[in-house]
């Protein structure tokens, strides 16, 4: 919000903002991450609000599920291969989404001009096992 607020006027009309949210705002667990889901649910809610109020600039959020980034080695650590293995198990695709995956869905959001007030979720079917 405070870098929205600071391009002031120099925020393009015809611009687009988006933001990155999560799954927990869907499917939250029992790990410790209430409070993770909640602000991924208000990144959702804000886009959406923002897309009224700063209308005609265009304001959208990614939901992405689990991503193969260094990231989440560091999250894991040596359970890192356990995990994944389990997951690829249950995913619909059998892989996680790749860092490349969801920077395009990134580049889409900013780019398709009918795309204003959405969460588009990439998560490689997590949402529906």
């Amino acid at each position: 919000m405070h870098a929205i607020r600071a391009l002031g006027d120099r925020l393009s009309k015809n611009g687009s903002i988006t933001f990155i949210s999560g799954a927990l705002a869907d499917r939250p667990n029992a790990f410790g991450t209430a409070v993770l889901g909640a602000a991924s649910a208000a990144m959702e809610a804000l886009a959406r609000g923002l897309a009224l109020e700063l209308a005609p600039t265009r304001v959208n959020a990614l939901s992405p599920g689990i991503t193969d980034t260094p990231l989440l080695g560091r999250a894991f650590g040596d359970g890192l291969d356990a995990f994944v293995s389990s997951l690829k198990d249950k995913l619909p695709q059998h892989r996680l989404v790749t860092a490349a995956e969801a920077g395009a869905a990134v580049v889409f959001l900013m780019t398709n001009g009918g795309m204003n007030g959405q969460t588009l979720h990439i998560d490689g079917g997590s949402r529906l096992v």
